[in-house]
C-alpha cells in the first residue's frame, strides 16, 4: 500500500483523534489527495531530534476540515490502523510517500468491573480503573476532544493506554518502544510509573 505521509513530533494511534493546522503547500496537497481518494494518509512520529521518521505510523482518516481564524486550513483526523514503513520516496515539493504494510493493532482488554472474575487480580483491576478514570477526568477539560470517544471506550485498558501515549510527555523513543509491542502491557507499566 502506498500512501502520502505526514511526519510530526506527535503520536496518534488507532481510534485516537487530533486536530492539525496545515500551512505548507505539500501538506495542502496531501489533504486534497486524501479527501479525493478517501484512502487517508500516514501520520508518522518523528524521533526525539526531529530528524528521523519512526518506522511505525498510523493510517489516518480526515473526519472534518475548516478554515481557521488565522486563515490556515484546520483538519480533524482519526487514527485507523498502524503500519510499518518499508520504503519512503520524496516528491518534487518535498511530500513524502511511503510503501507501507498494515499491522495488527493491540487486542482489546476489557477492565473487569467486579470481582467475579477470579483470574483478574484485584490490584491489577484497580490500577486499570485508575488509569481509565484519570484519563476521563483529564479529557473532560477538552469536551470537543472527548465528544469523539464513547463511554464504553474507557472500559478497554488497551484503548486507554493508547490515548495516554498520545498525550503524556514521554520521549518519542519511549513511546515508540511501547507502540512497537504486540499489546498494551509495556505502555501500562510506563504509565503506572508516571501517573500516581
Amino acid at each position: 500500500m502506498i500512501i502520502p505521509i505526514f511526519p510530526l513530533p506527535i503520536c496518534l494511534l488507532p481510534q485516537g483523534y487530533t486536530q492539525l493546522r496545515i500551512f505548507e503547500a505539500r501538506y495542502k496537497r496531501l489533504v486534497s489527495e486524501s479527501l479525493k481518494s478517501g484512502q487517508g494518509f500516514g501520520l508518522c512520529m518523528l524521533s526525539d531530534d526531529k530528524k528521523t521518521i519512526m518506522p511505525i505510523g498510523t493510517l489516518t482518516q480526515i473526519v472534518d476540515f475548516e478554515t481557521l481564524d488565522d486563515g490556515l486550513l484546520g483538519i480533524s483526523v482519526q487514527g485507523k490502523q498502524t503500519f510499518k514503513i518499508n520504503q519512503i520516496d520524496v516528491e518534487h515539493d518535498g511530500l513524502k510517500r511511503a510503501d507501507v504494510t498494515l499491522i495488527e493493532g493491540w487486542p482489546s482488554h476489557i477492565i473487569e468491573q467486579n470481582a467475579a472474575q477470579p483470574h483478574i487480580r484485584p490490584l491489577e483491576r484497580e490500577k486499570d480503573k485508575r488509569l481509565s478514570e484519570t484519563l476521563k477526568q483529564l479529557l473532560q477539560q477538552y469536551p470537543q476532544h472527548l465528544a469523539h470517544y464513547n463511554e464504553s471506550d474507557f472500559n478497554d485498558i488497551s484503548w486507554v493506554c493508547q490515548r495516554w501515549l498520545e498525550i503524556i510527555p514521554l520521549t518519542a523513543s519511549q513511546k515508540y518502544q511501547c507502540i512497537n509491542n504486540h499489546d498494551h502491557l509495556l505502555a501500562k507499566s510506563f504509565l503506572l510509573d508516571i501517573i500516581k
